[in-house]
């Protein structure tokens, strides 16, 4: 057999030519197979769930602020409550009129608040003064930091301590750094003789919101009594105008209602809720806004 000068080279380079293809393949075979695999797996894995913040934190309703925060809504001069919360079902800071708003302010006020003064008014009666930085100070607890209020205001103001045996305070703003203050009588807190009541309440929860806010919800009826010969009839209802009634109890004596008293305990599936929102300022808790749903 005759052998020519490159045959070998010639056969050699066969070889080569159709390995580079396969190899190419395979390569190309696996990245495919590689991309594939990770993209399944992002979509079909199984993923870690993740942890979510918690919304609101429940509270016991005997943590200290929140029975802080509750007496802020439930104040009332004399010991009975105001009923602004109790019958309107939307109340923000715009909902106050001036008046109010010294109402709920000066529910913080306290005796060394009242600086004694060489003044006296025409009856001889001794001028104490509140200066504007106080009310201020009350204003921003009750309301937060945008409180906008009139210091013109005259007001008459039954506070809950006494100085010289007088609680009574006549309240004039007369000079720019505060109010001249007169105290001048003696009301003592009012004792309730009703029968019923004409709402019953009770604080049932209370949540810390995650952005450190709070929300306090409260039970409440409302009653409507009407006697004829010393019997009673009572009536239940949702709301403070006594359109949805709840029940009716007739035929009850005053011994019978003394002794089997009106209990929201055995209501609060159908008592309406006051649900109460505090805000932040300055790391300090103030009433936002209040709703009444009757639900």
């Amino acid at each position: 057999m005759d052998f020519k000068i490159g045959d070998d080279i010639t056969e050699d380079n066969k070889k080569n030519n159709s390995v580079v293809p396969i190899i190419i393949i395979v390569v190309m075979a696996i990245i495919i197979g590689l991309i594939v695999f990770f993209i399944s797996n992002a979509i079909f894995g199984v993923k870690e769930p993740k942890e979510e913040a918690p919304v609101s934190t429940q509270l016991s309703i005997t943590d200290e602020n929140v029975k802080i925060l509750y007496q802020y809504v439930t104040y009332g001069i004399k010991g009975e409550r105001n009923t602004k919360f109790i019958k309107e079902k939307n109340v923000t800071i715009d909902s106050f009129t001036n008046e109010e708003k010294f109402y709920y302010a000066l529910q913080f006020a306290q005796v060394e608040d009242f600086k004694v003064t060489d003044k006296v008014d025409e009856n001889n009666r001794k001028v104490y003064r509140l200066y504007h930085e106080t009310v201020k100070e009350y204003m921003q607890r009750f309301f937060g930091g945008s409180v906008q209020y009139s210091s013109d205001i005259s007001l008459v103001y039954p506070f809950s301590f006494r100085i010289n045996g007088n609680n009574v305070g006549y309240i004039t703003e007369v000079e720019e750094d505060g109010f001249d203050v007169v105290f001048d009588g003696l009301e003592e807190d009012i004792i309730s003789s009703n029968i019923v009541e004409p709402y019953y309440s009770e604080l049932v929860a209370a949540y810390k919101e995650a952005d450190g806010t709070y929300r306090l919800e409260e039970k409440i009826i409302y009653t409507d009594v009407k006697e004829e010969e010393g019997i009673y009839t009572v009536n239940i209802f949702k709301d403070y105008e006594k359109t949805q009634l709840i029940e009716t109890k007739e035929n009850q004596t005053k011994e019978m209602l003394a002794n089997n008293p009106i209990n929201i305990e055995n209501y609060k599936d159908k008592a309406s809720t006051i649900t109460y929102h505090f805000g932040l300022f300055d790391k300090m808790l103030y009433f936002d806004s209040s709703t009444i749903t009757n639900a």
